[in-house]
C-alpha cells in the first residue's frame, strides 16, 4: 500500500506560487514586451487615428485592450500589482537566511551544515595548537577581516568573514523592482498629462487633459512674451527654419507672482512637481503692421505708418491701400502681410510683402510697398505632465545600480580554521566559501593559505 504525498495547505500553495522565481522571469517579460506595444502604438490618440493607421480590425482590438493608454490600462497596472507582490515574498521568505548568514560567526563549523567550497589541510611539528593558531588567527585578520575564536574539546575554532554586507545586494535589486512597479502604479493613478495653449499677455488656469476633460491646476501660469528666431541666409533673410523659441513664464499664486522662468525645448518650469515643457507655437492673430509706401515717382507717400488690421491708408487719386492680413510666418518664410490697392471703379489688387533683415519692397501698381514691421500675437504651446511616481523611479535607479555593482563586485567570503594537537603534531585545517564569485574566491583562498602555510613553516 503506497504512502500518499501529503496535500500541501492554500496559503503555503500561494505562498510558493507567489514567491516562484518563473513568475517573476513571465512577469518581467510581460511587462517587457507589452512595453513595447507602448513604444510602438501611439498613445492618447484619437480613435479615429487608429482606424486611418492601422485599420478597422486592429483599431478595434486596441481599443478593447486599451493599448491607446496601455499604462493606465487595468491589466498592465494588474500585472505591476503582480511583480510588487511576487517581490515582497520573495525578499520575506528568503531574507531571513540572508540575515542569518550575514550574523552567523560561530567558528565551530562540526556539526553544523556550513558549505565549504575550498579546504586546506597542513600538519605542523614543533609547535603547539595554541602557537599555530595564533599565527593562523593573524593570517586571518590580515587577509579576511575581524577573527572570531572558540575552544572546545581541545579544538581550537577561528572563524573571519568579509563583505558579510553584500547579501544585501540582491535584495537592493528586489527593492529597485519593488520601488519600479510603486512609482509607476502611483503615476498612473495620481498623475496626469496634458496640453495648453497660452496666448501672449494671457493667463490659465486649467489644461487640456490627453484623456479627454480640463484639470484645474490650483495656480495660474501667463505667457509674458514668446519669442521666434529663425536661421538666415547668407543675405540675412530668415530661410523659415526656427532656430530656437523661447517663453517667458509667470505662476501667480493667490494674486502674486511667485516664479518667473523663460523656457526653451528641454528645459522646463516645474512647479510643485509639475512640469511644463516648450513643446509648440502658433499665432494669435496679428494687431498691425508698420508700412512705408513710395508713390510712381519714388517719392514717400506713407513713411513707416502703423496701420491696424483691416486699416486703410489714403495714396494717390482716391486710391488706397487696404491692410487685409499679417502674420509672423508666412509659409515659414517670417512676417509678411497682404496688401490690397484700392481703386475707384476697379477690382482691388493685392500682394504680399514679406519683412527681411534688410528690408522686402515689392511693387503694387504704380506703388511700392515695404514691410517694415509686424506684431503679431503668438500663443505657447505647452506639454503639461504630473507624476508624483518619479521620485520613487529614480530612488529605485539607484538600488538597482547599487544592487548590480555589488552583485559584480562584492561577494560574502568566509573561512574557518580548526587547530588541534594529535600523535603526530598540530593539523590545521582551513575551510571556506563565498556567497558569489567562486572563481575569485578560489585564487583569494589559495593566497590565503600559502600565506598561512608560510607562516607555520614546515
Amino acid at each position: 500500500m503506497g504512502t500518499e504525498t501529503p496535500k500541501k495547505g492554500l496559503l503555503k500553495e500561494l505562498k510558493d506560487f507567489f514567491s516562484s522565481i518563473k513568475l517573476s522571469i513571465v512577469v518581467l517579460i510581460t511587462l517587457a514586451v507589452t512595453s513595447i506595444f507602448g513604444t510602438v502604438i501611439q498613445q492618447e490618440k484619437d480613435p479615429a487615428v487608429y482606424v486611418q493607421t492601422y485599420g478597422p480590425t486592429v483599431a478595434r482590438i486596441i481599443e478593447v485592450l486599451n493599448l491607446s493608454d496601455m499604462y493606465h490600462s487595468w491589466w498592465f497596472q494588474l500585472l505591476l500589482l503582480l511583480l510588487l507582490v511576487n517581490i515582497t515574498v520573495c525578499s520575506i521568505r528568503r531574507l531571513p537566511q540572508a540575515i542569518r548568514l550575514m550574523r552567523d560567526r560561530d567558528p565551530v563549523f562540526d556539526g553544523r551544515p556550513v558549505a565549504i567550497q575550498e579546504r586546506w589541510e597542513h600538519r605542523v611539528k614543533g609547535r603547539s595548537a595554541a602557537e599555530a593558531a595564533e599565527a593562523v588567527s593573524q593570517v586571518l585578520a590580515e587577509r579576511v577581516g575581524k577573527v572570531e575564536r572558540k575552544e572546545v574539546d581541545g579544538k581550537i575554532y577561528l572563524f573571519a568573514s568579509k563583505q558579510a554586507w553584500s547579501r544585501m545586494g540582491v535584495y537592493a535589486t528586489h527593492a529597485s523592482l519593488f520601488l519600479f512597479a510603486v512609482g509607476a502604479l502611483v503615476g498612473a493613478q495620481w498623475g496626469f498629462k496634458g496640453f495648453v495653449q497660452i496666448p501672449e499677455g494671457t493667463t490659465v488656469e486649467q489644461i487640456q487633459l490627453r484623456s479627454g476633460g480640463l484639470h484645474d491646476l490650483g495656480f495660474a501660469v501667463r505667457c509674458d512674451r514668446f519669442e521666434l528666431e529663425y536661421y538666415t541666409d547668407p543675405e540675412g533673410r530668415p530661410t523659415g527654419r526656427p532656430k530656437a523659441y523661447r517663453s517667458d513664464l509667470v505662476v501667480i499664486e493667490d494674486g502674486e507672482e511667485t516664479v518667473q522662468k523663460t523656457i526653451v525645448v528641454n528645459d522646463p518650469l516645474i512647479h510643485q512637481g509639475i512640469f511644463f515643457y516648450q513643446a509648440s507655437y502658433g499665432q494669435g492673430g496679428g494687431r498691425w503692421a508698420v508700412l512705408t509706401v513710395f508713390g510712381p515717382r519714388r517719392n514717400i507717400l506713407v513713411h513707416r505708418e502703423t496701420v491696424a488690421r483691416g486699416g486703410r491708408v489714403e495714396l494717390e487719386e482716391g486710391e488706397r491701400l487696404l491692410l487685409r492680413d499679417l502674420t509672423g510666418d508666412f509659409r515659414r518664410m517670417g512676417p509678411a502681410v497682404e496688401v490690397a490697392l484700392e481703386r475707384p471703379g476697379q477690382a482691388p489688387e493685392s500682394i504680399v510683402v514679406f519683412q527681411a533683415a534688410q528690408g522686402n519692397m515689392r511693387r503694387l501698381g504704380d506703388y511700392t510697398v515695404r514691410l517694415e514691421e509686424v506684431d503679431v500675437v503668438w500663443y505657447t504651446g505647452l506639454q503639461v505632465a504630473y507624476d508624483p511616481g518619479v521620485p520613487l523611479i529614480w530612488a529605485g535607479s539607484f538600488l538597482i545600480t547599487l544592487g548590480c555593482v555589488v552583485a559584480f563586485l562584492a561577494s560574502h567570503r568566509r573561512v574557518w580554521a580548526r587547530v588541534q594537537e594529535d600523535a603526530k603534531g598540530t593539523h590545521v585545517f582551513l575551510g571556506g566559501n563565498a556567497s558569489r564569485n567562486r572563481m575569485s574566491f578560489e585564487r583569494r583562498f589559495g593566497e590565503l593559505t600559502g600565506r598561512v602555510s608560510e607562516v607555520l613553516g614546515s
